[in-house]
């Protein structure tokens, strides 16, 4: 994890008194304390942007912020987006579900509200902000980055994603399909055998998804049926 430095930033940061400027000084210090992520205040995250692949860590400030009284903003999510996902989906809609452009190039997601209780930065009193910002990095480091890096290589994703990503209401279509649009079949077939074992009570979603595929149907993004769907076009059964 980077130390801030003494510039111009953790200057604002020490001073600033309004709670909108502290959060939004804070969230840029945050982002200089992870290695590649930069503060992008249009979207209220940070991000981080390599080989055509965008990492989001949502941020949200809290409705109660008040001057002298409390400044607090939360991580509130976490998002992968690949260009070439998006690429290939636009390029091969009858082997994709239906989905709102703004999630074609999302590879997957979590509520970060869901994997840990310290998803938190207090800034109410300026000597606090810059403990309050290195300890919410450092729990960043040991939490959010882990989880972008297990969906980040096609090689090991099969393996090395959480399991709560892999429910049928959760993003397996979507891994599957972002290991399709590499060619990584192999791997995709792998993930599906995982996502199998580990929803034993789903196999008739599974099953009407795949009955769909059979009848010429397309399913909705995040339904049951889409997983049984996308392994029956994509020819993983």
């Amino acid at each position: 994890m980077k130390s801030l430095q003494p510039d111009g930033l953790l200057e604002l940061l020490l001073e600033s008194e309004k709670p909108a400027d502290v959060v939004q000084t804070g969230a840029a210090c945050l982002a200089e304390m992870l290695d590649g992520f930069v503060w992008v205040s249009s979207r209220q995250a940070l991000e981080r942007k390599a080989a055509g692949r965008r990492e989001v860590i949502a941020l949200e400030k809290s409705k109660y912020n008040r001057s002298g009284h409390l400044i607090e903003f939360s991580v509130t999510s976490l998002s992968a987006f690949d260009d070439s996902l998006h690429a290939w989906r636009r390029a091969n809609p009858g082997l994709t579900v239906r989905r709102p452009e703004s999630v074609q190039a999302i590879v997957c997601a979590s509520s970060f509200l869901d994997m840990s209780s310290e998803h938190f930065a207090v800034l109410t009193h300026p000597e606090r902000r810059i403990a309050q910002l290195e300890r919410l990095a450092a729990h960043l480091h040991e939490t959010a980055l882990p989880w972008f890096a297990s969906s980040a290589d096609p090689k090991q994703l099969a393996r090395a994603v959480p399991n709560a990503l892999l429910t049928l209401w959760g993003f397996a279509q979507d891994l599957i399909e972002f290991l399709v649009s590499r060619g990584d079949h192999g791997e995709a077939r792998a993930l599906m055998e995982r996502v199998q074992v580990l929803n034993p009570a789903q196999h008739q979603a599974l099953a009407t998804g795949q009955d769909m595929a059979r009848q010429g149907d397309r399913p909705r993004w995040h339904t049951p049926e889409a997983l049984g769907w996308c392994s029956s076009v994509l020819g993983l059964v």
